[in-house]
């Protein structure tokens, strides 16, 4: 065993969960990945035939088929995706590096990587293509489930079988359907929590969510994309709302402050008595904070003076 191969083995028996594995001589190493490759073909049988997902596959028949099929062609593009509807991916590829000379390993190897990559497209296309029948705020989230399963072939050759399958087809059809038509007729308000999916990536949300980034980063956008639209137009308007009033506390503050700075000094005080009971029923509590903190600053006795507006004030609410 070359040490190209002898690598390749145990990156593989690696991804298998197997551990400390390099002391290993050439013999024990693949004795143990012949086992540990019959092992995870069984469990993947078991789990599959369980779920109905593929026949029972006779584990020497397999090895012997995928043998002679990789041996006897000069094609192994076409020959790995022929395998690839059979069997499971892990087992080609264990029985590949087990029988492919050392000098095309690699290249082997890469070829079947590629065409695995496309028979999942195959079979993810496929099945996108066969819920067509299905609400589309239901189709995007089915999209993203088999979207997980991507590395589960014999899932999605299940799930593609199904679909194909007119009754079962109807069924979906008649569930999804009536689904999408309770929801939408009697809870409407719970509609967007029961396609969350859907409506992240609709148009309008994405565009109150970029409008609501250029104004504001208290939110990520992953809490912006979790919330409901409403909760983002609540936002939105608590925002706006906020920026209106800032800008009157601002407004306010100048004008009070040159206000208070002449009617201070004035030997009348209903003047400032006035403009006291004024300020009071105009301003905000915090532009009138800020005012007072200001004022104090620049006058000692203005505190004084304001309390006693403002008690005479209070007596004739």
């Amino acid at each position: 065993m070359n040490a190209e191969r002898r690598d390749t083995i145990i990156k593989q028996l690696e991804q298998h969960n197997k551990t400390n594995i390099k002391s290993l001589n050439d013999d024990e190493l693949e004795k143990l990945f012949k086992q540990t490759m019959a092992e995870w073909t069984r469990g993947f049988i078991a789990y599959n035939s369980k779920e109905k997902h593929i026949k029972n596959i006779n584990l020497d028949e397999m090895e012997q088929d995928i043998k002679k099929e990789i041996s006897n062609t000069e094609n192994l593009y076409n020959v790995f995706y022929t395998l690839l509807q059979k069997y499971p991916y892990d087992s080609i590829r264990d029985i590949v590096i087990n029988n492919i000379s050392d000098n095309i390993i690699e290249k082997s190897l890469f070829m079947l990587e590629i065409k695995y990559r496309e028979y999942q497209e195959i079979l993810l296309d496929s099945i996108e293509n066969r819920i067509n029948f299905m609400p589309k705020e239901e189709a995007i989230s089915f999209i993203d489930f088999i979207e997980t399963k991507r590395d589960e072939t014999g899932l999605l050759k299940d799930i593609l079988s199904q679909l194909q399958d007119t009754k079962i087809a109807l069924s979906i059809d008649r569930i999804t359907n009536t689904k999408k038509y309770i929801i939408s007729h009697f809870l409407p308000q719970d509609l967007e929590s029961n396609y969350k999916r859907f409506f992240t990536s609709s148009k309008d949300k994405q565009e109150l969510i970029a409008r609501l980034r250029e104004i504001s980063n208290a939110y990520s956008k992953k809490e912006l994309d979790d919330m409901t639209k409403e909760d983002l137009m609540d936002i939105l308007t608590s925002i706006r709302q906020k920026e209106v009033d800032e800008k009157k506390d601002k407004e306010d503050f100048e004008k009070y402050i040159n206000l208070f700075k002449k009617a201070l000094y004035e030997d009348n005080n209903d003047v400032f008595n006035a403009l006291v009971v004024q300020v009071i029923e105009d301003v905000s509590s915090e532009c009138l904070y800020n005012l007072k903190v200001y004022l104090r600053n620049e006058d000692p006795l203005f505190e004084n003076k304001f309390q006693a507006a403002q008690k005479e004030w209070n007596k004739f609410k």
